[in-house]
C-alpha cells in the first residue's frame, strides 16, 4: 500500500499501477484492429489521453505501426495554413521515425506548386504507405478540440481523413491506414460547412465513468484490507460517480493523509473539506473551474445553459436531444445523458454547482441589471426604473425556465403593475381624448380645406398680377449703386487691372515697330565683357559705331553717374560731342543723378517706373520735377521729341495741361481714370498703350554692335536705345503680359513707340471715360440686366440671355480696346448679372406679400361663417410662415 501511486491529471503511462481498464479500452482496440477509424469525444479529465496511450501501446506490441499526433504543439495563433499542415507532416514524419528515410523540409519545397492540403495528402499517400509497404498504420490525433480555434477553416482536413476512408474501395492501401480522434468535441464540429458532407464516418468509442468492477486496482492503495478496500472504494464512486480525475485525486488524497478509509464519516469529511470547501484555491490541478469555464465561458449561450442545468437541479425531467445546449453541458462534463435524460454527473458537481450558484450567475448575466440596481438603491420606491413596453418583454421572456430570486419577481411584479396602471390610466384619457380629438379632427379638416381653398384663390389672382416696369430702373440703379460703392472703396480695382491685362493679352499681334532698335545687353555680353557696370570705354566704343550709321536719336538707359574706368575720359568726350544721346537719371525713390557732363543739359530723360500695387507697369511718366524744380522728360518722350522735331513737329501744351503732339493729344492720367481709385497722380502720368514684347521690336546684341555686324538700315533714321536685358542685372519688371517680365529699356521703347505711332499716325492713345460717363454704362449694363430678368418667364431662358449680354459687353470692351478705349468691365458685368438675379428674388417676394394679403382676407372672410375653422386655417397658416410673415398677418388681422 505504501508504495503505491495515485497519479492525478496527465496522461499515465502504460505501466501506471493506477490505470483502470474500462469498456472503451476494448471496443477502441478491437475497433482499430479491424481498422475502423474511430473518435473519443468527451469531456475534458475523462482519461482520453490516458487511453490513447494504453491503446497505442497494445497495438504496437501486436506489430502495428503507431503515432500519436498532439495538434496542441503545433500551434493556433498566429499561424498559416502552411505552416499547420506542414506541422502535422512533421509530427508524422517524426513519429515513424523517417529522418534518414526522406529530407522532409527539401521534398516539401519541391511541392511548394500545390497547396498545404495536398502537400499533406502525397506526403501520406506518395512517401508514408510507400515507404511501409505492409504494415498497418494507426494516427493517433490527441486534443482536436484545438483545432476548432485555428484562425482559417479546418473543414479540408477532416474532408481528407473521409477521402482516405472513401479512397480504401478503390486502392487496397488505404485500408492499411487507420485515424484515431481524441478532444473536447461533437463530430458536427469537425465539419462545420453545412454545405458540405458532414463527417460521418468510423465508429464512435463512448467513454464513461469508472464502475465498481472496473475500478478495482484502484482499492490497492486504500487498505491491505481486501473488504475494507474494497467498500471505500465503492463510497469513493458513490461521491464522483467514477469521474476518472475526481476519483484519482480523492484516492490520493485519502492515501497521503492515511484516512481509515473503512470509516465512511472520515472519508465524506475530508472530501468536503479537501474538495468542496473553498473549492477555487483547493483546484490543484483545475478541474473544476475548467467545468465552470465551459459552461460561462460563451456569454451568448451561458444564460441558455444555467437555465437548463437549473430545471436538472429542481429534478426537471429534461430528455436528451442534439440541441446545441445540451451538447454543450454534456462536453463541460457537469451533465450525463442517463437512459434518455440528463443529470448531474456527480454528488461532487452537485455540491459545488447548486442552485444558489446558478442564481449568482444568473444574476451577473441579469440583461437589466442597470435599472434593477438603480430600483433596489431606491428602496423599491423609483418607479422610473422600472420595465415598460419591449423591455419588460424582453426581460420576461428571458427568466422564463429561470429560478430567480425573490426580488426579481418583485422588481417584475411591480413593473407588471405599473404597465397595467398605465394602460388603466390610457384608457380614460384616451376616452376623453377622443371626444375632443373627433371634434378638432372635424375643424382641422374644415380648417385645412378653407386654407387649401384660400391658396388656390390668391394663386389664381396671383397669375395676374405681375411686377411693375417701375422695378427695373429701382433694381438697376441700387445694384449699379452698390456696384459703383464697391468700386469707390477700391473692392474691384484688382479685377479690373486683371480685365485690362486680359485684354492686353489677347489684343492681335501688332508687327514689328519700324522706327525703334533696341541695343540689348544680354548675358552673353556681360561674359565676354567680363564685369559690370560696364567700362565708359566699351559703351564709348558702342557709342562711335553706332554713330557711323546715323541715327537719329540714341537712348542710354544705363546709370553712369560714377566713372567706370578704363575709358572714362572717351566716354565723357563722346557723350559732349554727341548732341543727340539722351542719358538717364532716377528721381523717384533713391536719386540716382545723369552723367556729370550732362547734368545741366536739356539732354537727360527719366529713367523712373510707375508700379501698381501689384507691382506691374501699366503707367508711363512722362515728366516730374527735380528736387532743384527743373522740369524731366521720360526717356522714352525725350527721344520721341528729337525725332519729331526732325519731321517738323514741335510740342504745343494748353492751360488744362493737355498736349498736342502731332495727330494726337494728350490728357494727363487722373486718379480715378478707368479702374484705378485713389491712385497717385502726380508728374505727368499717361495709361501705356503697350506695342508689344520684346519680339515686337528690332534687337541687337551689344557684342553684334561692337563687332559691327548690325546693317545700317536698321540703325538709320531710328531711335536706338542702349540698356540692359540680362536677367542677372535684375532691371525687370511684371507686364500685362501674362508671367512676362519686360527690361527697362523694353518699356522706355514701348512709350516712345506709342507716343511716336500716336504723333505720326493717329493711333489711339488708351484713355478712360470720365466718372460720370463711366456711372452711367454701369447702369445702363444693370438695366439691361434687371429688362431681361423681368422680360423672361424662364430661368434657363434668362441664363441664356444673361449669357449672350456678358458676351456683348465683352465684345464691346473688346472692340472699344482696340480703339483706344479702357472701359469698365467687371463694374458693369456685375451690375449686368446681380441685377438680373436681384430683380426675381425681389419681385417675387413682392408677389408673396400680394398673395399673402389674399390669402388672409379670404381666411377672415370665411371665420365669420366657421368661427373654429377659419380661426384654426389662420392658425395653420401662421405656422407655415417665417416669423416676419407671420407679424405682417397679425397686422393684416388687427387691420381688419
Amino acid at each position: 500500500m505504501s508504495d503505491y501511486q495515485y497519479q492525478v491529471g496527465g496522461s499515465l503511462s502504460n505501466e501506471a499501477p493506477s490505470y483502470v481498464e474500462r469498456k472503451a479500452d476494448s471496443e477502441l482496440y478491437q475497433a482499430l484492429k479491424r481498422g475502423e477509424y474511430c473518435y473519443i469525444l468527451n469531456s475534458r479529465q475523462m482519461g482520453k489521453s490516458s487511453l490513447l496511450v494504453r491503446t497505442k501501446y497494445r497495438l504496437e506490441a501486436e506489430g502495428f505501426r503507431c503515432t500519436a499526433l498532439d495538434v496542441t504543439g503545433i500551434g493556433s495563433e498566429n499561424i498559416t495554413p502552411e505552416q499547420w499542415y506542414k506541422g502535422i507532416a512533421t509530427q508524422i514524419w517524426l513519429g515513424f521515425n523517417l529522418l534518414e528515410t526522406i529530407n522532409l523540409k527539401t521534398w516539401w519545397k519541391e511541392q511548394s506548386e500545390l497547396s498545404p492540403l495536398q502537400q499533406l495528402s502525397q506526403f501520406i499517400s506518395d512517401i508514408l504507405l510507400t515507404q511501409f509497404e505492409s504494415d498497418r498504420l494507426v494516427i493517433f490525433i490527441d486534443e482536436i478540440d484545438s483545432i476548432l480555434s485555428l484562425p482559417f477553416s479546418i473543414d479540408d482536413f477532416f474532408a481528407l481523413l473521409r477521402f482516405f476512408y472513401n479512397q480504401r474501395a478503390i486502392e487496397p492501401k488505404y485500408k492499411r491506414i487507420t485515424f484515431a480522434i481524441f478532444g473536447v468535441a461533437t463530430p458536427a464540429d469537425l465539419i462545420r460547412d453545412k454545405k458540405r458532407t458532414p463527417f460521418n464516418i468510423g465508429q464512435a468509442i463512448p467513454l464513461s465513468g469508472f464502475t465498481v468492477e472496473e475500478a478495482q486496482p484502484l482499492k490497492k492503495g486504500l487498505s491491505d484490507n481486501e473488504t475494507e478496500a474494497r467498500k471505500g472504494l465503492e463510497f469513493i464512486l458513490v461521491w464522483t460517480k467514477g469521474q476518472p480525475f475526481l476519483t484519482q485525486k480523492i484516492c490520493k488524497i485519502l492515501l497521503e493523509e492515511r484516512i481509515e478509509i473503512g470509516c465512511q464519516k472520515q472519508v465524506s469529511q475530508t472530501i468536503i473539506s479537501r474538495i468542496l470547501d473553498k473549492w477555487e484555491s483547493q483546484d490543484d490541478p483545475e478541474h473544476l473551474k475548467t467545468v465552470r469555464y465551459r459552461i460561462l465561458s460563451n456569454e451568448y449561450m451561458a444564460g441558455r445553459l444555467l437555465g437548463i442545468y437549473q430545471q436538472i437541479l429542481r429534478g426537471e425531467e429534461i430528455k436528451s436531444d442534439d440541441s446545441r445546449e445540451q451538447i454543450e453541458l454534456l462536453l463541460s462534463g457537469l451533465v450525463e445523458s442517463d437512459r434518455g435524460k440528463l443529470q448531474v454527473k456527480n454528488p461532487i458537481y452537485q455540491e459545488i454547482f447548486n442552485e444558489e450558484w446558478v442564481a449568482r450567475q444568473l444574476e451577473n448575466l441579469r440583461p437589466y441589471a442597470t435599472k434593477f440596481n438603480a430600483w433596489i438603491e431606491s428602496k423599491q420606491k423609483d418607479e422610473t426604473q422600472l420595465l415598460q413596453g419591449w423591455e419588460l418583454k424582453e426581460a420576461l421572456a428571458w427568466s422564463k425556465n429561470k429560478q430567480l430570486g425573490d426580488i426579481d419577481y418583485r422588481y417584475f411584479g411591480a413593473s407588471q403593475d405599473l404597465a397595467k396602471r398605465a394602460v388603466e390610466n390610457n384608457l380614460a384619457v384616451e376616452k376623453e381624448e377622443r371626444e375632443k380629438a373627433e371634434f378638432a379632427l372635424q375643424a382641422a379638416t374644415e380648417a385645412n380645406r378653407l386654407l387649401s381653398q384660400a391658396r388656390k384663390m390668391a394663386k389664381i389672382a396671383g397669375k395676374n398680377l405681375r411686377s411693375q416696369p417701375i422695378w427695373i430702373p429701382s433694381i438697376a440703379a441700387s445694384i449699379a449703386g452698390g456696384v459703383l460703392l464697391l468700386r469707390w472703396f477700391g473692392l474691384l480695382q484688382g479685377l479690373e487691372w486683371t480685365a485690362l491685362d486680359w485684354l492686353f493679352q489677347n489684343r492681335p499681334v501688332v508687327g514689328i515697330e519700324p522706327r525703334i532698335t533696341i541695343i540689348a545687353i544680354d548675358e552673353i555680353d556681360l561674359q565676354k565683357i567680363g564685369q559690370y557696370p560696364i567700362p565708359d570705354g566699351v559703351l564709348a566704343e558702342a557709342i562711335e559705331t553706332l554713330k557711323q550709321h546715323n541715327p537719329r536719336a540714341i537712348g542710354l538707359d544705363l546709370y553712369r553717374d560714377l566713372p567706370v574706368e578704363p575709358g572714362n575720359q572717351k566716354f565723357v568726350k563722346l557723350l559732349k560731342n554727341t548732341p543727340n544721346l539722351i542719358a538717364v537719371e532716377k528721381l523717384i525713390g533713391s536719386r540716382i543723378s545723369p552723367p556729370p557732363i550732362l547734368a545741366q543739359s536739356d539732354r537727360i530723360g527719366l529713367a523712373d517706373q510707375i508700379l501698381d500695387d501689384d507691382g506691374k507697369v501699366r503707367r508711363a511718366l512722362l515728366s516730374e520735377r527735380s528736387p532743384e524744380g527743373k522740369l524731366r522728360f521720360n526717356l522714352g518722350l525725350e527721344l520721341v521729341l528729337r525725332y519729331l522735331k526732325e519731321e517738323g513737329i514741335e510740342v504745343q501744351s494748353f492751360s488744362d495741361r493737355s498736349i498736342q503732339l502731332g495727330q494726337t493729344h494728350l490728357f494727363p492720367f487722373q486718379s480715378y481714370d478707368g479702374g484705378y481709385i485713389r491712385a497717385k497722380s502726380g508728374g505727368y502720368q499717361v495709361l501705356l498703350n503697350y506695342w508689344g514684347k520684346k519680339e515686337q521690336f528690332t534687337t541687337f546684341s551689344l557684342t553684334d554692335l561692337l563687332n559691327d555686324r548690325i546693317p545700317g538700315e536698321a540703325l538709320r533714321d531710328r531711335i536706338v536705345l542702349i540698356g540692359a536685358t540680362a536677367d542677372s542685372i535684375n532691371d525687370l519688371f511684371q507686364t500685362p503680359y501674362r508671367g512676362l517680365y519686360l527690361a527697362g529699356v523694353i518699356i522706355h521703347a514701348n512709350i516712345a513707340s506709342q507716343l511716336l505711332n500716336a504723333a505720326l499716325e493717329g493711333r489711339p492713345m488708351l484713355q478712360s471715360w470720365s466718372e460720370p460717363l463711366e456711372w452711367l454704362w454701369v447702369l445702363i449694363w444693370g438695366t439691361i440686366g434687371a429688362t431681361i430678368a423681368w422680360s423672361g418667364k424662364e430661368l434657363s431662358r434668362i441664363a441664356i440671355a444673361i449669357a449672350i449680354a456678358f458676351l456683348g459687353l465683352m465684345g464691346i470692351s473688346y472692340a472699344a480696346f482696340l480703339i483706344g478705349w479702357w472701359l469698365p468691365l467687371i463694374p458693369s458685368s456685375l451690375s449686368l448679372i446681380l441685377a438680373a438675379i436681384a430683380l426675381p428674388f425681389a419681385t417675387a417676394r413682392q408677389l408673396e406679400k400680394q398673395q399673402l394679403y389674399h390669402i388672409v382676407e379670404l381666411l377672415l372672410e370665411n371665420r365669420k361663417e366657421y368661427p373654429a375653422a377659419g380661426s384654426i386655417a389662420l392658425e395653420y397658416l401662421k405656422q407655415s410662415e417665417s416669423s416676419e410673415d407671420r407679424q405682417a398677418i397679425e397686422q393684416i388681422i388687427v387691420s381688419k
